[in-house]
This record gives structure tokens, C-alpha cells and sequence, in this order.
């Protein structure tokens, strides 16, 4: 591993000019010595490649500056820069992140040290996170399950605010305003922190964002109902005395995302009309208003975090978590009765999670445990059968992990012990009772390693063992899922999946190319998926085509490659490619809705003038080839969509300003072409394409 150590220096009539040191850090401590005179040293800022994460783990950082210039962009579209990383989306508005072909429950998103919880069962709900409160976000492609716990099948996304500024004398900060073209949409975000006077060991952080957008369109027509409301924010304190750590975070989410027409209501000619077409039958004028059918979600978390150096007895670590998820699905219903939720859950979580981490020679033992109790139920009042009954989950998890690291070798080990008892009952649109008590108990065992062949050439690799309960929604569900437009049926015979995953990278890394080869292999015992049964069911609010899930032996393989060439400072080639292969074991038959071969590259130019004004352009493209490794009988219509090409660009200029502060204005383009496509992991294909042309302003104040 290489540390890179930035040193400014300020020195009469020179301005700053930077130095970047390379050192190797393969012993136990990543220390660099720093013997640069002091009176010239203005700061010094260190950043290991590889901190936080395991030595087997093969990962990738998206950085600050990357969320910052994604202004507008959900977690599901930023993640996309990853080779490997995709999404699973439900029209325009709602995108679930895939790693490796998993998403859903199968993907652990841990934000701010807890893991989410809330009603992630659903292609139609979206992660309730806010990317502007990340400092930095982490996407580990390996199932490290030892450490997260089950349900970390395809991967797990860390989102960790900035460390607290401790010693800062002077507040800082950011805002940054954004407009987008498509949806006319617009948004605001700022953030603030420091610390009390007089006590610089006590910081502070504030944020917010707030967010508004009409209907999305297509190349060549409006998705009406597609507008969004968003107000995000949260507060933050910490506490550092050196040995002892305190730190408190509180966040609330909140967002209203209409549903579009097209994928609801209707008779039986009506959504066989619509499927035929792939579009909307009718569409209206655009409007900001978000009209019934919508959904409206409410995620607040209180997080309490605690940590101690022991010295010789190790460093200890507590947090404790509360998570509240309040969501409402109002639908089109009869008698102006629309304003009452026809879904209203109600999910309550407290997770507390303990660590021990010993460092002695070139070893370290890391053990910890987790608690986790669920509470999910259905709001009295709607008049509907709720689509999954009421449960409460009970989780409970230890482990233990071993590291040795000696010059270019970093090698670790573990294996953890995890229960989890779930209890759900209700009552169906019959009258009867249905649900049960369903208890699972699995080990989970990860080994991995890392090593540098040579100067330039590193290799890690990371085999796993992990599982997943089945969700409530597959082994009970019985309604239509709002935004999709789809009745789904879930079957309680199911069992636990069960996943070995083998991941190996190999990368090369020096002053003009940067290249990364990442291929793995996963079995999974029992894998849920859903598929149509080719019938339709008419309800209240109109008639949908019923998938039902089910669970069969699969294996999933693939590569994922990174790309970066750098022939002058000026210039910067970047591409990314992935492709994923997944059948049942038992027939060969292709399973539904994995991404197909995916190209994306870019070509940037950087200038910074004599007054330090930086400029940037960028031109982009992507390639979707066509899915052909797809069985027609797991989808509703007997093909995939066509491949495409989209284009973009991007212009930004950056200015620094008075005392420091910093002003940056970027233009961005998407499928500037205007080009008409569908995406196949879009579960709205069958009534709409996917979005048209883009273009998007976003000013950045830093201060």
C-alpha cells in the first residue's frame, strides 16, 4: 500500500505550489516521516489508499468532490461511475444500486456506522439516504459478511459523514444551488461546522437539502405524475479528548415521489393496450403538481457512537442506533377516498453494535457483536388489505477476526455466528390468518488477502461464505407494488439463501496508467427472485399482470474493468466496463433482470490559469448492449430492449476567492442526443422509455 502525502508550502512571491511524496506502508503503523522545516509548512494532509476496510476486500471510494458535482443524482445513478455497480430502476424517479447483479435486500447499506433499515423489499422504493451528508462513500464488491452480518450477498455500501474539524478556531462550510432541465427541477443544499469556542475539542456539523421537480420526460413525451419533493437534513456533535471519542448524529429524510399514470389503473384491454404500445396511452401538459398516486416516506435515525483507546488493552467501540421509517402509497380510490393511504407502514429499529480491536506486532484481533429488533407493521384505517402482514424481527450476531500484515503481505480470517426469529401474522382479503414464526441460524467465514507482486502491481483476493433470510415480502407478500404496476405473491415454503462468493483483482498503477481487472465467481443455494404467471388480477384501482416468487440453485460470474490513462498532466482517459453472467444451476435457464454488458468512458481536459482558475471539460459516452441471455418466460413480454448509445458532456470552472473560499460553477449534459431508449432493469419498461436529454447547473460555494 502507498500513502500519498500532500505538503503545501507557502513562500514569498511563489503562491502555493504542491509536492506529492510516495512512500510504501506495508508495516504494521502507515506513518511517513515528515522532516519539512516548519516555518514553511502550511499543511500537510495524508490519505492511505485503502483505510476502514479489510485486506481482502476489493472496494472502491467515491470521493467527495465526485458527490459534489453529482448534484441531482440518486445513490443508485452516483454509484454508477464503479465498473460493476448498476441499477435497478422503477420509471425515472426510483433506482435501486446493483452490485454484481444483487440489489435489494441482498446489498447492506450501512450509513453513518448503522445499517439502513427500512422497506428496501420493493423495486419501487428507493434507499432513504441523502448523498450531500456523505464525505465520502465506499463500495466494497466482496461479501464481507464477517464484519456487517448476513444479507451482504452482492456487496455493502459505507456512507460516513466527514470527521469532525476538532481544533478548527473558524466556522466552515458549502452551498451549492443545482437546476436540471428535465423535470425542471431544482435544489439546494448547504452544510455548516466548527466548534465552541474555547472548547475546540467539542465540533458541531449542521445540513440540509431540499429538492423540487415537475414531470420527467422522455426523447419525445412527458411521464406524467412524475414530479418529487425532498427535504433532507441532519445535525451532528462530537466530542474528542483524545483517548475518549464521543460523537451523536440525528438525520431526517423526507420525500414524495408521484407514480406514473401510465403504470397504473385501467381495464385488462387498457394495460395490454399500454404493454403493446410501451408508452403512455395519453399524456397531459407538464405540471409541478404531484397528483394520487403517490408515495411519501418519512426516515428519521438517531445514531450514538463511543469510542475508546485502552492503550495496551485495545481500542473499544459501542453504537447504539434508533431508525423510525414512515411510508404512505396513496392511490386513485373511489368516493374521494384517495387521501387516505392505501399502504401505511410503520418500521421501527434500535441496533446496537459493540467491537474490540487489539493491535500487537504485525497482528491485530478485531471481535465484536450485534443486536438488532424490528418493528414493522400496517397503520390502522386504509380500508385495504396491507400488502405484507405485520412482523417483528429479532438479530443477533458475533464474530471474530484475525489480521497479519508483514511489509507487502496483509492476510485476514473470519467467522461469525448469526440468529434471527421472525414473527409476522395478518389477516388476508379472505379473512383467514396467515404468517408464522421462522427462526434461521448460519455461520459465516470470510478469508482473503493482499498483496504487492511489484512496484506497480498489487493483487487481492477474498473468498466468503454468506446468507440471507427470506424478506417478509417474498415469503408472504399479496398485493400490487405501486410504482412497478405489479400484484406480487410470495411463497412461506422458502428457505435461507446461501452464498460462496470469490472475488480477485489485480491492478496496475503508475504516473500515466492507472488499470484494474476485477472478475468473480458466486453460487447461491436457494436464490429469490420473481417471476410473471403470465395471468392478471383486477382490484380496486385497476387491473396488473401477478409475478410470484421463487427460489432455485444459481450461479453468478463476471468482470468488472477500470481503466485510466494519463499521457499529460492536461489530459485524462477514463474507462469502465462490466458484464455479468447468471443461470440456474439445475437448467441453464437465464435468471431475470441482470444488467447486460455495460461500456462507459470519458475524455477530460484541465487547465488552471496564472490566477489559479481552474477549467475542466469532459465528453462522455455509454453503451448498453442488448440483453440476450434472457428467458422469455420469466418476463412479460417475449424480448429485451434494444442496445444504446447515450452521450454527455461536462464544463466546470473553479475560482478560488477571498480567505480561502472557493466557488465553482459545472455544466452537465445526459444523452445529449436526446436519444429514445429502454433500459431493461427498468421494471417500468413495458409502459415507458427511459429519460431524455438533461442538462444541468450547479453553482458550489465553498467557504
Amino acid at each position: 500500500m502507498y500513502l500519498y502525502v500532500a505538503c503545501l508550502y507557502a513562500t514569498s512571491g511563489t503562491g502555493l505550489y504542491a509536492q506529492t511524496l510516495h512512500q510504501h506502508a506495508g508495516t504494521q503503523r502507515d506513518t511517513v516521516p515528515v522532516t519539512f522545516p516548519v516555518q514553511h509548512l502550511e499543511e500537510v494532509v495524508i490519505t492511505a489508499g485503502r483505510p476502514g476496510i479489510t485486506a481482502g476486500a476489493v472496494s472502491n471510494r467515491i470521493s467527495s468532490s465526485e458527490i459534489h458535482r453529482a448534484a441531482g443524482s440518486s445513490l443508485a445513478t452516483l454509484l454508477e461511475r464503479i465498473s460493476g455497480v448498476s441499477s435497478l430502476s422503477t420509471g425515472t424517479t426510483v433506482s435501486k444500486p446493483v452490485i454484481h447483479g444483487m440489489h435489494g435486500n441482498r446489498i447492506l447499506i450501512i450509513n453513518n456506522g448503522a445499517r439502513q433499515t427500512g422497506q428496501q423489499w420493493a423495486t419501487d422504493h428507493a434507499p432513504e439516504v441523502d448523498i450531500n451528508e456523505s464525505g465520502n462513500i465506499l463500495v466494497i464488491k466482496g461479501a464481507d459478511g464477517v464484519r456487517y452480518g448476513s444479507d451482504a450477498l452482492g456487496g455493502i455500501i459505507v456512507m460516513e459523514q466527514p470527521p469532525f474539524a476538532f481544533g478548527q478556531e473558524h466556522p466552515k462550510g458549502r452551498i451549492a444551488t443545482f437546476y436540471g432541465s428535465n423535470g425542471h427541477r431544482y435544489a439546494a443544499t448547504g452544510s455548516l461546522e466548527g466548534t465552541l469556542p474555547f472548547l475546540r475539542n467539542i465540533a458541531w456539523r449542521m445540513q440540509g437539502t431540499y429538492s423540487n421537480s415537475g414531470d420527467r420526460s422522455t426523447a419525445h413525451y412527458l411521464l406524467n405524475n412524475t414530479g418529487t419533493r425532498g427535504l433532507h437534513f441532519s445535525a451532528s456533535a462530537g466530542y474528542d479528548s483524545g483517548r475518549l471519542r464521543i460523537e451523536g448524529i440525528y438525520s431526517h429524510f423526507g420525500e414524495q415521489t408521484g407514480v406514473m399514470f401510465g403504470a397504473q389503473m385501467g381495464s385488462e384491454d387498457l394495460l395490454a393496450e399500454r404493454i403493446r404500445l410501451g408508452r403512455p396511452v395519453y399524456t397531459d401538459p407538464f405540471t409541478r403538481h404531484i397528483s394520487y398516486p403517490y408515495q411519501k416516506v418519512v426516515h428519521r435515525a438517531a445514531i450514538g457512537k463511543v469510542r475508546y483507546n485502552a492503550g495496551a488493552a485495545g481500542v473499544f467501540y459501542w453504537q447504539t442506533s434508533w431508525q423510525k421509517d414512515d411510508r404512505r402509497e396513496n392511490r386513485i380510490r373511489r368516493m374521494n377516498h384517495s387521501d387516505i393511504p392505501a399502504v401505511a407502514l410503520l418500521l421501527s429499529s434500535i441496533q446496537n453494535t459493540f467491537r474490540w480491536k487489539l493491535d500487537y506486532g504485525p497482528w491485530q484481533t478485531e471481535i465484536g457483536g450485534q443486536m438488532i429488533f424490528t418493528d414493522n407493521h400496517s397503520k390502522a384505517g386504509t380500508g385495504i388489505v396491507p400488502v405484507i402482514p405485520n412482523y417483528t424481527e429479532m438479530q443477533a450476531g458475533a464474530y471474530g477476526i484475525q489480521k497479519y500484515r508483514y511489509e507487502r503481505t496483509a492476510v485476514e480470517a473470519g467467522i461469525r455466528l448469526d440468529r434471527q426469529e421472525t414473527r409476522a401474522g395478518g389477516y388476508d382479503w379472505t379473512g383467514n390468518y396467515y404468517g408464522g414464526n421462522r427462526k434461521f441460524c448460519n455461520f459465516t467465514y470470510g478469508l482473503g488477502g493482499h498483496y504487492r507482486l511489484s512496484k506497480y502491481w498489487e493483487l487481492t483476493s477474498n473468498f466468503a461464505l454468506t446468507w440471507r433470510a427470506p424478506h417478509v415480502h417474498e415469503l408472504y407478500s399479496n398485493g400490487n407494488e405501486l410504482g412497478s404496476g405489479m400484484f406480487v405473491r410470495g411463497d412461506a415454503s422458502m428457505n435461507a439463501e446461501r452464498s460462496h462468493k470469490w472475488i480477485t483483482s489485480v491492478s496496475y498503477r503508475d504516473k500515466v496508467f492507472h488499470i484494474r481487472l476485477d472478475s468473480y465467481l458466486q453460487w447461491i443455494k436457494g436464490y429469490i427472485y420473481d417471476e410473471p404467471l403470465k395471468e392478471n388480477i383486477t382490484v380496486i384501482s385497476g387491473t396488473y399482470p401477478v409475478f410470484r416468487y421463487r427460489q432455485t440453485p444459481a450461479f453468478f460470474r463476471g468482470a468488472d474493468f477500470d481503466f485510466r490513462f494519463m499521457p499529460a498532466a492536461s489530459w485524462e482517459y477514463h474507462l469502465i466496463a462490466s458484464f455479468i453472467r447468471a443461470n440456474e444451476q439445475g437448467t441453464g435457464n437465464y435468471l431475470p433482470y441482470i444488467p447486460s454488458f455495460h461500456l462507459s468512458h470519458e475524455l477530460a481536459w484541465t487547465h488552471q490559469t496564472k490566477s489559479h482558475i481552474l477549467f475542466r471539460l469532459t465528453a462522455r459516452h455509454k453503451f448498453v448492449a442488448k440483453q440476450n441471455r434472457f428467458n422469455p418466460a420469466t418476463d412479460l413480454i417475449p424480448y429485451t430492449p434494444p442496445a444504446y448509445h447515450l452521450f454527455g458532456a461536462e464544463a466546470s470552472m473553479e475560482c478560488p476567492v477571498k480567505y480561502g473560499n472557493k466557488l465553482t460553477l459545472t455544466v452537465t449534459a445526459d444523452n445529449l442526443l436526446n436519444r429514445e431508449y429502454k433500459e431493461y432493469t427498468n421494471r417500468s419498461r413495458y409502459y415507458a422509455h427511459d429519460m431524455g436529454r438533461d442538462i444541468r447547473c450547479t453553482l458550489n460555494w465553498n467557504f
